[in-house]
């Protein structure tokens, strides 16, 4: 099965959002530099999941660029304690756009985000615990804070 790239995942963000992305691939997960995020996605028409886990910081940026925020407000909004309905909402329009990049030859339906793995539906959980199929990147956003992205596969 195709699987996405860097090239492409990049330049979906970097259209996305309007400032460049580059997405580095790497061999290992990248270390998590604070929080994570789960996002769960189901693949049609095999009724399985890919799971993106990534820097709950990268993904803000991603979600903060989109609606004109700047790093230093997406870092003080993170600090709170519930996270602001404007930046969650973007998050979850981010991450719906991104099952254009979880498969290249099925369709990707965006099922959620959570913040606790343990949440994840069944079939996402094991995908996290045990995928097929992993890719890990450092990802840069120009401008605003970057992360680890790991894209992983059950097949």
């Amino acid at each position: 099965m195709a699987e996405p790239n860097s090239g492409c995942m990049a330049t979906l963000f970097t259209d996305l959002i309007g400032r460049h992305v580059n997405f580095s691939e790497q061999l290992n997960a990248v270390p998590p530099t604070g929080q994570q995020l789960y996002c769960a996605y189901q693949i049609k028409p095999m009724d399985t999941y890919r799971v993106i886990k990534a820097d709950l910081l990268l993904l803000s940026s991603f979600a903060g660029a989109l609606i004109g925020l700047s790093p230093d407000v997406i870092k003080l909004t993170l600090a709170e304690t519930k996270l602001d309905e404007t930046l969650r909402d973007a998050l979850h329009e981010v991450m719906n756009i991104a099952s254009r990049i979880v498969t290249l030859e099925h369709r990707g339906v965006f099922k959620g985000m959570y913040g606790d793995p343990s949440e994840l539906p069944v079939d996402a959980r094991k995908t996290l615990r045990d995928p097929y199929h992993s890719s890990y990147f450092r990802v840069t956003v120009d401008g605003y804070e970057g992360g680890g992205f790991s894209l992983l596969a059950p097949f």
